[in-house]
């Protein structure tokens, strides 16, 4: 999260959309002004260099490589918080320019079964090692977990009012307000080095923060018609906002 005073724009962001490297970008364009602007990066750093600094040394933020500060929703909390959330603070003006990124609906849902299932492996992978077994819900979220159509029915139909699945699958325009200019995850750097420009700041090298070699084949070829078809049918917003920036460059 980024609150740009001094250029007179915010930057919000939805998980598993690019929001790291796009603050990355923002941060790095000598558009912020950091003695009275303000900003919010995961993991508890004091400035974005200590941020870019432990980036640089460990891959990126390679999701399987960090420790469990840095990959747990308390972390992302502040970092993630919506447009509304900032509004309702008073920590910005409802009109305020916002910028953002935004990703096809079918493959969100891919990169979150991804990564639930490298957290649930994680995890077990430390209770057997710690304790020399895996726990009963280690097992059972691998048979509701592994499998494309089983892990979207065990999401969505079974524990989908806990906190962190609520989280999870929040809609990615609920962290936009509806005049925000959004940037397809696919296009993020001509996205930004234009807006960058725009406003007369420095361009940086392509940044890939957090990314991963997670191929969304497997989900997309697994999970059924009907079900994509549900997701598509309940994230219509996020999905039209996503063609609305893939046009732009595609």
């Amino acid at each position: 999260m980024i609150i740009c005073n001094s250029n007179n724009f915010a930057v919000t962001r939805a998980q598993k959309t690019g929001g790291t490297s796009l603050e990355l970008y923002i941060l790095e364009s000598g558009l912020v002004d950091y003695a009275n602007d303000i900003y919010t990066l995961e993991g508890g750093f004091n400035t974005w260099e200590e941020f870019k600094a432990y980036s640089d040394a460990h891959g990126n933020l390679k999701y399987t490589e960090l420790p469990r500060n840095l990959w747990g929703y308390d972390s992302l909390a502040e970092a993630q918080v919506t447009f509304a959330e900032l509004v309702e603070r008073g920590q910005v003006a409802p009109d305020m320019p916002c910028i953002g990124a935004v990703r096809h609906p079918l493959e969100w849902l891919a990169s979150l079964y991804y990564y639930a299932n490298e957290r649930r492996k994680k995890i077990a992978a430390n209770h057997l090692r710690d304790y020399g077994h895996y726990f009963p819900q280690d097992i059972a979220d691998a048979a509701n977990m592994s499998e494309p159509d089983a892990s979207f029915e065990y999401c969505f139909y079974v524990i989908n009012e806990t906190p962190g699945v609520i989280t999870s699958l929040k809609p990615q325009t609920s962290y936009y307000p509806d005049h925000a200019q959004l940037f397809n995850i696919e296009n993020i750097h001509e996205h930004v080095t234009d807006f960058i420009t725009a406003k007369g700041g420095n361009v940086p090298e392509r940044i890939e923060a957090r990314k991963s070699d997670n191929d969304p084949t497997y989900y997309l070829e697994n999970l059924s018609e009907d079900r994509k078809k549900l997701a598509l049918e309940w994230y219509e917003k996020d999905l039209l906002a996503w063609e609305k920036a893939y046009a732009v460059y595609n």
